[in-house]
């Protein structure tokens, strides 16, 4: 069993917003935790002294402590590493330690949201924690250790792997009912949709059939015989040198820049139907036949209106959580970090 992956966010809502539903990945072995939340308020200090064990993050009563914060940013680097495929090792965490400062301040987002799913009066989900942990352990190869696994995985304990569980339960459900809350207005999505039009923009495209030989005059005599009324797939499967000759030349449908600069602008300049060449590239000669061409096109708003709406509500979601943040009065000490 390797590591879970941990994914770093930045913004507190446009991460969320992608990955909170698979903020347990399976991947082989252990889930990908994306260490999620930050721990409920436990305010009193450990028997190690304050210089020792110092609070790093304090919004209202609820403190974090240096251990809470390291034990977390643990799991992250092993989740991370191997996401990359790279062996844990204390060499190779110490060259990520670097993150540690940026790690904080992303928990400090972590702990607000926390608030808010206890101010709500959200619980973490049992069905969400059982079925997760079974996943875990059904993800174990025969004869491997459950507890070497989580320890391989920077979990002392299984309590803490199901804090990390239940937490980004309860981000998920925070952000859920903060999005549940939101109905964008058409003319919010009217204007978004404008805003994003080139999101929408379906590219042009060219579909195409080619006939490519080495030789320039049997190419313009496969021209010649196409336009005498030649059929164009059982030439290309006769004199056809490349892969496509199985198939009738056929190129299938692509856009501008796909192709090599010759046969692209011959592609460009041909009629749909009707049969051009020769055209000289570096694998040969060509003759060329376009059979399909759709110029580039926005499309409709009532297309893609319920995308436009998931646009929307993600911003108004984003701005919602960024005024927790700003009205949470939350604190970080990156000061107390240990210097690298």
């Amino acid at each position: 069993m390797t590591a879970p992956r941990a994914t770093v966010r930045t913004t507190p809502f446009a991460s969320i917003r992608p990955l909170h539903s698979g903020l347990l990945l399976l991947a082989l072995t252990l889930f990908a935790l994306l260490p999620f939340a930050a721990a409920q308020g436990d305010t009193t200090p450990p028997a190690a002294s304050v210089d020792e064990d110092p609070v790093l993050i304090q919004v209202g009563d609820t403190v974090e402590r240096l251990s809470d914060l390291e034990w977390r940013f643990g799991v992250a680097v092993r989740s991370y590493l191997a996401g990359q495929g790279v062996p844990y090792s204390p060499e190779m965490g110490a060259q990520l330690q670097s993150l540690l400062p940026s790690y904080l301040a992303q928990r400090a987002s972590e702990v607000v949201l926390l608030r808010e799913a206890q101010r709500r009066g959200l619980v973490a989900d049992q069905s969400v924690i059982d079925s997760t942990l079974e996943r875990i352990k059904s993800t174990l190869a025969e004869g491997e250790d459950y507890d070497e696994a989580l320890a391989a995985a920077g979990f002392a304990s299984e309590s803490r792997l199901i804090t990390l569980i239940s937490e980004s339960d309860l981000i998920t459900q925070v952000v859920d009912s903060i999005a549940a809350d939101i109905e964008p207005t058409a003319e919010q999505i009217r204007v978004r949709y404008q805003a994003d039009r080139a999101r929408y923009t379906q590219a042009e495209s060219f579909c195409a059939r080619h006939i490519l030989v080495a030789d320039q005059e049997l190419a313009a005599s496969i021209v010649e015989q196409v336009r005498g009324g030649g059929d164009f797939a059982a030439l290309a499967g006769e004199h056809g040198t490349d892969a496509t000759s199985s198939r009738g030349g056929d190129l299938g449908c692509f856009g501008r820049g796909q192709m090599v600069a010759p046969f692209e602008a011959a592609i460009i300049a041909s009629p749909v139907g009707e049969v051009s060449g020769p055209v000289e590239t570096q694998f040969g000669f060509h003759a060329i036949l376009v059979y399909d061409h759709v110029p580039a096109q926005v499309r409709p708003l009532s297309e893609v209106e319920d995308q436009v709406r998931e646009s929307v509500i993600g911003t108004l979601v984003d701005a919602r959580i960024g005024g927790l943040m700003r009205g949470a009065g939350v604190l970080t000490f990156p000061e107390r970090l240990p210097v690298q």
